[in-house]
C-alpha cells in the first residue's frame, strides 16, 4: 500500500524515535494537573479572530469541561480549490507556541496543542492550550 500519491519505496528512511525526548516532554508538561490554561476566550480566541481576516468566519467557541476550547469556523466567500487541511494550519499557527501540536482527527476537525514546556521561555512556567477548531 503507498503511504502518498508518489511512493514508490513503501517503507521509509528510519523510525521516529529521533523526536521522542520532545514527545515525551509535552506529554509529561500535559499530565500535569493545572497545566492548561484559564480565560482562553482573553489569551487565545482574540489572535484567532485576528487570523481569520477575510478567509475565515468565526461562527462559535466554547470551553469543554475537559479543558479544550472549541472554535467552529467556515470558510468566507470562495471555497474552490481551497485545501482545507493547509488553511486550518495556518489560522491555527495565529496561536503557535514554542511547543505546536496539530493532527487532523476526522474531516474538518483538528486537534491542537499548543504551549510552553520547561526550558522554551525563560520567565515562563510551562502551561499551555488544548484548541478544537471544527471547519463548517
Amino acid at each position: 500500500m503507498h503511504r502518498w500519491d508518489t511512493d514508490q519505496g513503501h517503507v521509509g528512511i528510519a523510525d521516529g524515535s529521533a523526536m521522542d525526548p520532545q514527545v515525551e516532554t509535552l506529554l509529561a508538561a500535559m499530565k500535569r494537573d493545572g497545566w492548561v490554561t484559564e480565560d482562553p476566550h482573553a489569551h487565545v480566541l482574540p489572535h484567532l479572530r485576528a487570523a481569520c481576516e477575510a478567509r475565515w468566519l468565526l461562527t462559535g467557541e466554547r470551553l469543554l469541561e475537559d479543558g479544550v476550547y472549541e472554535v467552529e469556523v467556515a470558510l468566507a466567500g470562495e471555497c474552490e480549490g481551497v485545501d482545507v487541511h493547509r488553511a486550518a494550519i495556518r489560522l491555527l499557527s495565529a496561536i503557535a507556541e514554542p511547543v505546536f501540536f496539530v493532527r487532523q482527527s476526522e474531516p474538518g476537525v483538528f486537534d491542537c496543542v499548543t504551549g510552553v514546556v520547561e526550558l522554551d521561555t525563560p520567565g515562563f512556567k510551562s502551561h499551555g492550550h488544548l484548541i478544537r477548531l471544527i471547519v463548517k
